[in-house]
């Protein structure tokens, strides 16, 4: 479940959620919150909460400074969104892991609509994903959020493919009861919420505690038996 303060993670744990990933949904897709807010969350709720956190796209990163080491205490999982990079983002993805190496686990970024948000191909993700030791799973979202997620069937080959290689899963963007329905047979790792959770569904808004806790129910019961 996507948060962007304490009381929304206090809610997304009292709800039911797995795993709270701070983020600022005003900033984008994978909107970086500031790391007061991750510091605040991270004391806020219990010891051993999983926490991820959403740092932006990697083009970000060329004019801002590195967070403090000690910003990742706590956190479990850190991922990195790859719109708008050009040709040689495998190497500047990789320098910035170097310059970043103690720290949570990475969490590889797909957007299934690479094509609008210039990002690499689903494929070329992969590949890297599982090329390099640091990526522990990989997140498929969407950049446009005024659109839902294109996953299917036909993704079960890169899937498998994920699977084989050891990483993690989690399926993301513009999901709702019926698309997390539809995407259960496809029998993801994590299914990640940040609209559906909030009032009248506008991921804008403030988490409403009684859709988080039907989402989690419903995440719940597509679980494998």
């Amino acid at each position: 479940m996507s948060v962007r303060s304490v009381e929304e993670a206090s809610d997304a744990l009292a709800g039911g959620a797995s795993i709270i990933d701070i983020k600022e949904p005003a900033r984008g897709p994978l909107g970086r919150a500031d790391t007061e807010v991750w510091q605040a969350i991270r004391e806020t709720l219990p010891t051993g909460v999983c926490l991820s956190v959403a740092l932006g796209e990697l083009p970000e990163w060329t004019d801002q400074p590195d967070p403090a080491r000690s910003a990742f205490t706590g956190i479990s999982y850190r991922k990195l969104g790859l719109a708008g990079v050009g040709p040689d983002w495998k190497a500047i993805w990789a320098k910035l892991r170097d310059r970043w190496r103690e720290g949570p686990a990475w969490v590889a970024v797909v957007y299934s609509d690479w094509q609008r948000a210039n990002a690499p191909q689903p494929v070329d993700v992969l590949e890297e994903a599982l090329a390099v030791g640091e990526c522990t799973g990989i997140l498929i979202d969407t950049w446009d959020k005024g659109r839902p997620s294109t996953v299917d069937h036909s993704w079960l080959p890169w899937l498998a493919q994920a699977r084989q290689g050891g990483l993690t899963i989690a399926l993301a963007g513009g999901l709702n009861d019926s698309r997390i329905e539809r995407l259960g047979p496809l029998d993801p790792d994590w299914i990640a919420v940040r609209g559906a959770a909030c009032r009248e569904g506008d991921r804008g808004s403030g988490l409403d505690p009684v859709r988080v806790a039907r989402l989690a129910r419903l995440v719940e019961s597509l679980a494998p038996r």
